[in-house]
């Protein structure tokens, strides 16, 4: 298939997976309120970590494998899926010996965590590595739709924003928004099991590919971890400074997670470029794409900047609700940051299929030293704001490097990946054109 035709499909059914996570996000914001929505936020980074440094960076593993073909796909689902199950059981044994360790930690809570755990960890590892497969396989409709759809059934539970809200109450929303990671990722690996039952039965990969895919992954894993904590490490700065509020991190988390939505078209795109560039397929096509995209980006950024200057404060407690009531300048602040990650994303996709995955690993370490400075210089004394304001210089620092090298492969000035050009847009409307079979 066409690398067009792959990102036209990536848009569509991407972007409708990431409209119903942003419907979730939304009603879940509006009836738990900024303070209740940043701990269960701040819950999920915890486990987010757990879930990096336990995939083992198994999904990059599994496109640059499956995209070259060198392990049959059915010996990796095989491989993931157990994986998976031991992962969500040795998160339950982590969340124990936390709560051992933890006098103050109230232990009626504990069998509630312990499924929070589970569920998150198990779920996002199925779903990321069935994700994978189907991706190498160049469908992005099926495991995009179901996602969705599980989504949009949790929302149809959240109770309305003027539901009185108990305890319990909110442990049982908590824990359906965590089940529907687990529901999410079972259901994609079981659609794939139905779909591609034809082409092997469940196997394992021989040792000698398992430790060319251990081998390939670890390095990946390193640079998915040290990238996870330059965008999450913030969060501590926040929750721990002494002029922060609960309200606060609330505030400051959904600006992060309204930055992580603002990057959903890259990563739709990168969906298609790490695939593409470790099969070895359009290479200088690729290379020029992402050139493109990048110069298109830093345009849509621009008129999202301008449109938060205007209106943003009306428009966060509008759709989350009047809790939500210092997000504009911290959003302000962050966007050129976020928009150095649009082309991140592009460029960290590229050089994992290239096998080239030290340069996101060096860029993310780069990344993470100005992000933890900064913070701790700044953030106890000043808040949000600094957060915001170090964490655009980190990913201004991160992409840097990773331009750099992509500098030297091609011979490409900086100034081609934000210099406007009229020709951009006849590519975008050629990307965006539906096309028809022969």
């Amino acid at each position: 298939m066409g690398l067009k035709k792959l990102l036209t499909q990536s848009i569509i059914w991407r972007s409708f997976y990431f409209f119903s996570v942003l419907l979730v996000n939304i009603f879940l914001s509006r009836y738990l309120q900024a303070a209740g929505t940043g701990n269960l936020f701040l819950i999920t980074v915890i486990f987010s970590f757990t879930q990096v440094v336990l995939s083992l960076g198994g999904e990059s593993g599994i496109i640059y494998f499956a995209s070259g073909n060198l392990i049959e796909k059915n010996k990796l689902i095989t491989l993931t899926a157990t994986w998976s199950f031991v992962a969500g059981i040795i998160t339950i044994a982590f969340v124990n010996l936390y709560f051992l360790f933890d006098a103050s930690a109230d232990k009626t809570l504990l069998p509630w965590y312990c499924a929070y755990g589970f569920f998150y960890l198990c779920g996002q590892l199925l779903t990321n590595y069935s994700v994978a497969i189907y991706y190498t396989r160049e469908n992005y409709f099926l495991p995009n739709f179901l996602l969705a759809i599980v989504n949009i059934i949790f929302v149809c539970f959240i109770p309305g924003k003027s539901a009185h809200t108990t305890l319990t109450q909110v442990h049982w929303i908590t824990t359906l928004f965590f089940a529907t990671f687990f529901t999410g990722g079972l259901s994609i690996f079981i659609s794939y099991i139905i779909k591609y039952k034809k082409e092997g039965a469940l196997s394992f990969p021989g040792r000698t590919y398992f430790k060319k895919l251990i081998r390939y992954s670890a390095t990946a894993l390193g640079a998915n971890a040290v990238f996870f904590l330059v965008y999450k490490v913030d969060y501590l700065f926040v929750n721990y400074s002494p002029v922060c509020t609960a309200a606060d991190l609330g505030n400051y988390i959904q600006v992060s997670k309204l930055g992580q939505l603002m990057l959903t078209l890259p990563q739709i795109i990168a969906s298609v470029v790490f695939p593409r560039s470790a099969s070895g397929i359009d290479q200088k096509t690729l290379s020029n794409t992402i050139m493109t995209i990048a110069r298109l980006f830093s345009q849509l950024f621009l008129l999202v900047f301008i449109i938060i200057a205007v209106a943003g404060r009306q428009l966060f407690t509008t759709i989350f609700g009047e809790s939500f009531n210092e997000m504009q300048l911290p959003m302000l602040i962050i966007i050129p940051g976020i928009f150095s990650l649009s082309v991140l994303v592009l460029l960290s996709a590229y050089f994992a299929g290239k096998g080239n995955v030290k340069v996101n690993l060096y860029g993310a370490i780069i990344g993470l030293i100005v992000m933890i400075t900064g913070d701790f210089i700044l953030v106890p004394r000043y808040g949000i704001i600094a957060a915001a304001a170090v964490s655009t210089a980190s990913y201004m620092a991160n992409v840097g490097y990773s331009m750099w090298h992509f500098y030297k492969g091609y011979a490409i000035h900086w100034f081609e990946f934000f210099k406007w050009k009229k020709t951009d847009y006849q590519t975008l409307f050629s990307l965006l054109k539906f096309n028809t079979p022969a």
